[in-house]
């Protein structure tokens, strides 16, 4: 009978081992707020020390502001215009990345906007960082090249309303297409208003 011995730990690149517990920390970001996440269970998750994890995120407030940085870049990733197309085709295509992204990883979502409503001012930071890139995007497939304060604030406000129909969004009934569809139509009735006030 041979002692049972414990798996080898698998050595990784740096980058790879950040990535690795970034992608713990926004599957855990699931089950609890960001600040009761175990930088412990992270670290014995990822089979290192707790040393090794700070020598990858000197702080938690480090790891936890990286954790939901990652999940900001995801959605963005997937929230683009077309690079060609009118301005509804340019909106519709951000607002089907976006609608698409939240229903898919609708739990990631809610956690990273809880995370954000948490307090921590980093945190927090970097919400808003990823709202902003958000809302220039909406702008600039709209054909607002110039955008005033209110532009802003409508576009901000449509984002929210857009992240509350997406998570809302559970009866089989509602199409994705169909929410798409009332979104970048209540888009086009903000920006005709502008227009319209411009006359």
């Amino acid at each position: 009978m041979t002692a049972k011995t414990e798996p080898a730990r698998v050595r990784l690149r740096p980058e790879e081992r950040r990535t690795q517990l970034i992608g713990i920390g926004l599957r855990l970001l699931t089950t609890r707020p960001i600040h009761e996440m175990s930088i412990d269970e992270v670290a014995a998750e990822a089979g290192i020390s707790r040393g090794l994890l700070f020598h990858y995120f000197p702080t938690k407030r480090d790891y936890y502001v990286a954790v939901v940085r990652a999940g900001g870049d995801r959605l963005l990733l997937h929230a683009r215009a077309p690079e060609a197309g009118t301005p509804a085709q340019r909106v519709r295509g951000i607002a089907d990345g976006f609608v698409s992204f939240v229903q898919r990883r609708k739990d990631n979502y809610v956690a990273v906007v809880r995370a954000a409503a948490g307090g921590d001012e980093r945190v927090l930071e970097v919400f808003e960082e990823t709202r902003g890139v958000l809302a220039d995007r909406v702008l600039e497939a709209a054909g607002v090249h110039a955008p005033t304060p209110l532009h802003r604030l409508a576009v901000r406000g449509w984002l929210a309303m857009a992240e509350e129909m997406a998570v809302g969004a559970t009866d089989p009934v509602v199409t994705t297409t169909e929410l798409v569809d009332l979104l970048v139509a209540g888009l086009e009735q903000v920006m005709d208003r502008f227009a319209g006030a411009r006359r």
